[in-house]
């Protein structure tokens, strides 16, 4: 059955010729407003002029489909369709708004929203955008938009250079969250100034982008106020440093007490005293380093505070680099326990394939048989024993330690959730869904209307509606920037621990 498609503008006007499109391969005929076209039938409305149809016989093709739609006095609405000289019968009336259509950004995109008549309505929305395409006014409002984000480009400019590149300060960039922040901060506004603003998807993107950037500095510049204004980055940097010292003497503690029997457990003398004695003159050097430190902290965090310019999200990054640079000395001596606590589980595991006669091939990645000698079994059983015995002392440092570095992990991925919720939110979507805007209307809803006459045409009304919140969050995600990673495992982690394997190091990877 044939769908004609009628803008409800044009019911109310006098009798007129019909222009539009036929889509003879999907059944379709769109009727549009103006002279737009070429003509296609012709619309009679008793209550109107009839004078503004063409009287003479126009020329066409008899292969063509012509409609013929009418008004009558009971407000009823008929079609009737002829292709050469014959009646294809009844068809469905399909009233719609073409405004609706043209202020979606989802009617407008190629994947539409799966609703029924996909395909009706895919077609019905590109021959309405072609009718209308961007005017001058949006792309002005996208460079204007593009230039306001010129002065983070510059920024992220002295971050993201052949200069930058070069391996020791590419390596001091990516050690820091700020300055990784404010490099893909860059690349995506690169990626907005380079994107083709005709297209519906890049505009709302670039809208989500300068809506976020200037809510973010809005927050940041409050914050900035609030620093400047009651000195609390002189406050801040004394507890921060009470707080330091406080985890270097409860460190000093734990580290003595590990060097004796902790819970009754009997451990290498030995190991367990040159363990400690290294631990601890670590913790000397932390407090050496903290005396420096502490007279110009309160300074450095004033400094960081004028990083509300570039918005609050880089005063978090800011904040993570600093529990970082405090909890470094926690971070060593996890790495040095784990460190040692993986060579000898690795170790213990190549012994015992000794002992069962086996192999690892790393050319082929399996284990194949082989003889070994006897004096490659003594040595081995021998290096076997040393340690076995002493693998209680290393586990129980590295024990103590990854439970002192879990926590620090746990803050670090706070702020770093709390800046990738803001980096990915589209807040001016989420404004407009709040204030019902047919912006980020996506859904399509047909309802029946009611005909008096029983031999009339069924005619349904074509509404665009709001998407539900949780698919505008969806649909709308930032496409300047690359989704974040899969989440890991907890049985990968699990394994990382049991095996010691570094499970978050200090310094991240850097983004492709």
């Amino acid at each position: 059955m044939w769908n004609v498609f009628v803008p409800s503008c044009l019911l109310g006007q006098d009798s007129k010729d019909l222009y539009g499109k036929v889509i003879e391969d999907e059944q379709v005929i769109l009727v549009v407003d103006t002279v737009c076209g070429k003509r296609i039938g012709t619309y009679h409305n008793p209550y109107g002029k009839k004078s503004s149809i063409h009287k003479t016989k126009v020329n066409r093709n008899e292969e063509d489909v012509f409609i013929d739609l009418r008004c009558n006095y009971n407000d009823d609405i008929t079609c009737e369709l002829v292709k050469a000289s014959e009646n294809l019968g009844r068809c469905n009336i399909v009233i719609f708004e073409p405004q609706q259509i043209l202020d979606s950004y989802f009617l407008r995109c190629d994947s539409l929203s799966e609703v029924s008549d996909k395909n009706i309505v895919n077609t019905v929305s590109r021959m309405v955008e072609r009718r209308d395409p961007i005017g001058k006014k949006t792309a002005l409002s996208q460079n204007l938009m593009c230039s306001w984000l010129f002065f983070f480009q510059i920024i992220g400019f002295l971050l993201d250079n052949r200069f930058a590149s070069f391996g020791p300060i590419r390596f001091a960039i990516h050690c820091s969250s700020l300055l990784v922040h404010q490099t893909s901060r860059r690349k995506e506004y690169l990626r907005a100034r380079s994107c083709e603003y005709c297209m519906p998807k890049p505009q709302l993107g670039l809208a989500n982008v300068c809506v976020r950037q200037l809510l973010d500095t809005m927050i940041g510049m409050m914050v900035m106020y609030l620093f400047i204004h009651n000195s609390l980055s002189d406050k801040l940097g004394a507890h921060i440093i009470t707080w330091a010292y406080a985890v270097a003497d409860y460190l000093y503690t734990l580290v003595t007490w590990l060097m004796g029997a902790p819970a009754g457990l009997k451990l290498n003398k030995q190991l367990t005293e040159f363990l400690g004695h290294f631990f601890l003159y670590h913790i000397y050097l932390w407090k050496r380093y903290l005396g420096i430190l502490q007279p110009v902290l309160g300074s450095v965090l004033w400094s960081a505070s004028l990083l509300g310019v570039l918005g609050f999200t880089a005063q978090l990054c800011f904040l993570r680099d600093v529990l970082s640079m405090m909890t470094l000395h926690i971070y060593c001596f996890y790495v040095y326990a784990a460190r040692l606590y993986q060579f000898q589980v690795y170790a213990l595991s190549a012994f015992w394939r000794l002992f069962r006669g086996k192999k690892w091939n790393i050319l082929r990645q399996r284990l194949d048989s082989v003889r070994y000698n006897v004096d490659q079994l003594f040595l081995g059983t021998l290096l076997f024993t040393i340690l076995l015995f002493t693998l209680p002392t290393s586990a129980l440092y590295y024990v103590v330690f990854t439970m002192l570095r879990l926590p620090v992990l746990i803050a670090h991925q706070v702020f770093y959730k709390i800046v990738q919720t803001v980096d990915m939110l589209p807040l001016y979507s989420v404004v407009m869904w709040l204030i019902n805007s047919g912006t980020m209307s996506g859904d399509v809803l047909f309802t029946s209307l009611p005909q008096k006459s029983s031999n009339t045409s069924s005619v349904f009304s074509l509404q665009i509606i709001q998407m539900p919140f949780r698919k505008i969050i969806s649909k709308t995600r930032n496409p300047f920037r690359d989704l974040p990673k899969e989440r890991r495992r907890w049985s990968s982690l699990v394994s990382d621990l049991f095996r010691g394997h570094l499970i978050y190091p200090w310094v991240e990877a850097s983004p492709q």
